[in-house]
């Protein structure tokens, strides 16, 4: 089983992302902040992050600069979630700071599970 985990400040945002990927029998970890996030990551080794952009103690482009740079944690994947950055600007950053994906919300969540999957399956990491 697939462990991924949601790093979102808002809670109907982070709820609707562990119902979507609970439902397609994905185990779910979640956290509210960088700080938190940071942990569940060192400490859950998820095998893929959803992280948006915007959280009270930081951006999630700096954040996923900071898992990439973690030996520990640089080879999960990171698809990275906003409500604001819709020029392609702000997507080439998310990119280049190592996001295999990236999502604009609103998301359908169908979309989303379909994006997750297909990371997880080119990532070519073995279930648990």
């Amino acid at each position: 089983m697939y462990r991924i985990l949601a790093i979102d400040d808002d809670p109907i945002i982070r709820r609707l992302l562990l119902q979507s990927m609970a439902a397609e029998g994905f185990e779910c970890v979640e956290a509210s902040t960088v700080a938190e996030g940071l942990a569940a990551a060192a400490r859950s080794k998820p095998d893929l992050v959803l992280l948006d952009v915007n959280l009270p103690d930081g951006d999630g482009i700096s954040t996923c600069r900071r898992l990439k740079a973690d030996p520990s944690l640089k080879h999960i994947p990171v698809l990275i979630l906003t409500g604001e950055a819709s020029d392609v600007d702000h997507r080439v950053d998310g990119l280049e700071a190592g996001a295999e994906d990236y999502v604009l919300k609103p998301f359908l969540p169908r979309e989303l599970v379909s994006r997750v999957k297909g990371i997880l399956k080119r990532s070519a990491r073995p279930t648990r």
